[in-house]
């Protein structure tokens, strides 16, 4: 699993654990309890002032109705429900270490069954095995979050950008092999150049950074000029969503119109060059050589790809589309010929 994935599916664990207030109060509220019951029970096997102890010990799980009074059992199940469902989609898939998910979700459903069995009959006999459930949940979800918070604080090592840039951050799960992974790296590569030329930045004075590069899939953290990686982060997200808007259920291309006026109805390319400051009516030819270089990076980035994360933002096709989508072999692509117009090779271009 690739690290900011790792890392947000471990933030979004920790989010779902402080949630989960009511819980960890109960189980707080039963620990200290428990600690005393376990003070009298360990005085009993040594043999002491047995009588006394034992009658402390059964005093303590007595007292038991008075922290249960305090919380709704319902909103408590509620609360234990959401807490595994928001733990399993955060970490159940991909995670290397099964044991620090697994074990909480099944302490969790013992824990429910324990409580539930106390609540229907308040006695010592469902009291013990409560307190004793209770104290092993609490360790283990400590556990847990302490496995959380050292994935997300490797996080914080990495290199930040400078001053005068910002950062493009870009996850691609569906990179077959070494040649599709250089292929992606060089489209960056060129994107950025192309992009920097048209905003008249210089590639040499404000080059693309590399922060952090990870294989299996494809993530890469890069440093860039602040307009250039806006302008280019923009770009990416418009394409990512024209392709994904542009196939049906059965993985085949929907809706395509024959003719497209420009690159601008797609990805609205001069509007957003206008934004970031850029005269487009003196790039005249220019700017068409330069729109046709970017719309290939952005077909060789992009077009075969069913879930794209920019910048922690995740854009995904919908589930029963991602695998068609992955078995197509003809994707659409965005096409700049030279008078202009915008088609795909499926679609060609026509009055």
């Amino acid at each position: 699993m690739l690290q900011p994935t790792l890392t947000r599916r471990a933030e979004d664990a920790l989010q779902a654990l402080d949630r989960a207030s009511s819980l960890l109060s109960l189980l707080g509220a039963l620990d200290a309890v428990y600690t005393q019951v376990d003070t009298r029970l360990l005085a009993i096997a040594e043999g002491t002032s047995l009588q006394e102890n034992a009658n402390s010990a059964h005093s303590q799980m007595a007292s038991l109705p008075r922290i249960t009074k305090e919380i709704s059992a319902r909103n408590l199940f509620r609360e234990i429900e959401s807490l595994e469902l928001r733990l399993s989609s955060a970490l159940a898939e991909g995670l290397d270490e099964p044991k620090y998910i697994l074990e909480p979700i099944g302490t969790l459903d013992e824990f429910a069954d324990a409580y539930n069995n106390y609540v229907v009959h308040q006695a010592g006999v469902n009291a013990l095995p409560l307190l004793l459930v209770a104290r092993r949940l609490k360790q283990t979800l400590a556990n847990l979050r302490s496995f959380l918070t050292h994935i997300s604080a490797n996080a914080s090592g990495l290199s930040s950008a400078g001053e005068d840039e910002a950062v493009f951050s870009m996850i691609l799960l569906n990179v077959t092999d070494l040649q599709d992974f250089a292929k992606k790296l060089g489209a960056l590569s060129e994107l950025y150049a192309e992009i920097c030329y048209v905003l008249g930045v210089s590639v040499a004075s404000h080059p693309l950074r590399i922060g952090k590069i990870e294989s299996g899939s494809l993530w890469t953290r890069l440093f860039g000029d602040t307009r250039a990686v806006g302008l280019m982060l923009t770009l990416v997200e418009s394409s990512v969503r024209y392709f994904h808007r542009n196939y049906t259920t059965e993985g085949k291309i929907a809706a395509i119109p024959k003719r497209i006026e420009s690159l601008d109805a797609i990805l609205q390319f001069s509007s957003r060059l206008k934004e970031s400051g850029v005269d487009v009516t003196t790039l005249n030819e220019s700017l068409a050589k330069n729109a046709a270089s970017i719309a290939d990076s952005l077909n060789e980035l992009v077009s075969n790809q069913p879930v794209v994360e920019l910048n922690g933002q995740v854009l995904s096709v919908h589930a029963d589309i991602e695998k068609r989508l992955l078995q197509f072999v003809s994707t659409p692509k965005l096409t700049y010929d030279s008078a202009g117009a915008v088609g795909t090779p499926d679609t060609p271009s026509t009055e």
